[in-house]
């Protein structure tokens, strides 16, 4: 029996790659059409060779268009500052700002490659709204539907209704990757291994500050055959539109969200059938979790789905082991759904499991990462900028995670906040426990336990809430 299963999953796993690839050129031509329409003229051909008259200087008017293009990729944020900075235009024999003909084309090529992931990002959010409604549809189907465990699967809300990735959120997470993928593989590479003749990645953190400081400081230099590094990284083929789509791989985001942490091995039991039945196309599965702390999903079952499924790809790197004990099980799907014309479109989604408890937690505390990341927390919204004032959670915030023996404090805090909450939800483990519930006091941060406590967070959480729905909708 479960020999027929693995053949069937084996022949939906090879459907799955011919749609696929059908679907991205037919995607592909459309995003190739977004690029040909827009106002970004490409000045520099690469192919075309330039006289060394030509080479000698830029003129003004393309001057002036690439000044343009250079605020344009800034305000995109499609660049890190360090990259940038090397971007930025050199004073001539009279003073003024002028681009080397090399620093031109780059920019020009950027501003071309940010258009064209924007272009990426509409057609992908545009894919994600029509295909949202089908997809929660048949992901409930597969937990038994809304009398079983599908009424425990819940998707982005915006404004009352499901709602898909926005097309800003996905153009964030295509340059992000793109950074990540693209340029600190292959510029980042070239002054790391001038300075460590080691590649950026493999350089610890502070030696990745140290060769950001060099190149700010002016001390690490591109040289001219450095500037075709950039050029094969930034001139768009065919193969992009493919890489942007997949590294969006929450373009409909769900989760699985159990009341009773019993219940998890029933889902578990769904999911297993459906895997294996080839009902569920997973792609990737990440078990994240601390030392001494149970996935919810055991290792044995998802190393039988890997085992049974080829093209599993099961993440094993300690980038699943987090320090503050952050619990869930995610997978990403490639999911088919038929458009209005019949045609099958795989769609992008990330499935997370997790109980009641910990979803509530694991939301309550995003409010740290966002004012650490600079976001606007109070949403435009003075009565709730004048409520975080009162409390103090952005000085507090800024304090500890400023401070890092208050920070690995906090950090030991959450971790033993998120033990104590997956071990009490465990039958196995709930009768071993022999401590009681957390509090910051507990780790030498009393002075925090009004404002940055799991309770403490839990009350703003609750109060900005409230102050959203009274004021925010009168704006």
């Amino acid at each position: 029996m479960i020999n027929a299963i693995k053949d069937t999953a084996v022949k939906v796993v090879g459907a799955v790659a011919t749609t696929v690839k059908k679907e991205i050129k037919q995607v592909q031509k459309a995003a190739e059409n977004t690029l040909e329409r827009t106002p970004v003229q490409d000045t520099f051909v690469a192919s075309s060779p330039v006289s060394k008259s030509e080479a000698r200087k830029v003129s003004a008017v393309t001057q002036h268009q690439i000044f343009n293009e250079f605020e344009f990729i800034k305000k995109e944020k499609f660049f890190s500052e360090e990259i940038l900075f090397l971007l930025q235009p050199k004073s001539n024999a009279s003073g003024a700002k002028v681009f080397t003909p090399n620093q031109a084309k780059i920019i020009n090529l950027a501003a071309k490659k940010a258009t064209f992931y924007k272009g990426v990002a509409k057609t992908l959010e545009k894919m994600g709204t029509e295909t949202i409604d089908r997809v929660i549809k048949d992901i409930k189907l597969i937990f038994g539907g809304e009398k079983n465990y599908g009424k425990y699967l819940h998707a982005r809300v915006k404004n009352g209704v499901p709602s898909s990735k926005e097309a800003v959120s996905i153009y964030n997470k295509i340059i992000k990757e793109f950074n990540s993928k693209k340029v600190e593989t292959e510029i980042m590479n070239i002054f790391a291994k001038r300075l460590y003749q080691k590649p950026y990645k493999a350089l610890d953190k502070i030696e990745q500050e140290l060769v950001k400081l060099s190149i700010t400081g002016g001390d690490v230099k591109l040289e001219s055959r450095d500037y075709k590094t950039f050029e094969k990284i930034l001139t768009t083929g065919k193969k992009d539109f493919e890489d942007a789509r997949s590294w969006v791989k929450d373009l409909i985001g769900l989760r699985m969200i159990i009341p009773d942490n019993a219940d998890m091995e029933v889902a578990a039991e769904y999911l297993t059938k459906a895997i294996l039945s080839g009902k569920l196309n997973v792609t990737r599965v990440s078990n994240y979790h601390s030392n001494h702390i149970y996935p919810y999903i055991s290792n044995d079952t998802v190393k039988l789905w890997k085992q049974s499924v080829p093209g599993i790809e099961l993440v094993q790197t300690k980038a699943i082991r987090k320090r503050n004990g952050y619990t869930t099980t995610q997978m990403n799907i490639l999911h088919p759904v038929k458009d209005k014309s019949g045609k099958v479109r795989y769609v992008c989604v990330e499935l997370q499991l997790r109980s009641e408890e910990l979803n509530k937690i694991g939301q309550i505390e995003h409010l740290i990462y966002d004012i650490l990341a600079g976001k606007n927390i109070s949403k435009n919204i003075p009565e709730l900028n004048k409520y975080f004032e009162s409390i103090g959670i952005e000085k507090a915030v800024h304090e500890v995670f400023g401070d890092p023996k208050k920070e690995a404090a906090y950090t030991d805090y959450e971790r033993a906040m998120y033990s104590w909450i997956r071990h009490n939800e465990n039958p196995e483990t709930k009768a071993r426990i022999s401590y009681t519930r957390p509090i910051l006091t507990d780790f030498g941060l009393g002075e925090y336990e009004n404002v940055l406590s799991f309770d403490a967070l839990k009350q703003i959480d609750d109060t900005v809430n409230i102050i959203k729905e009274r004021y925010g909708k009168k704006r």
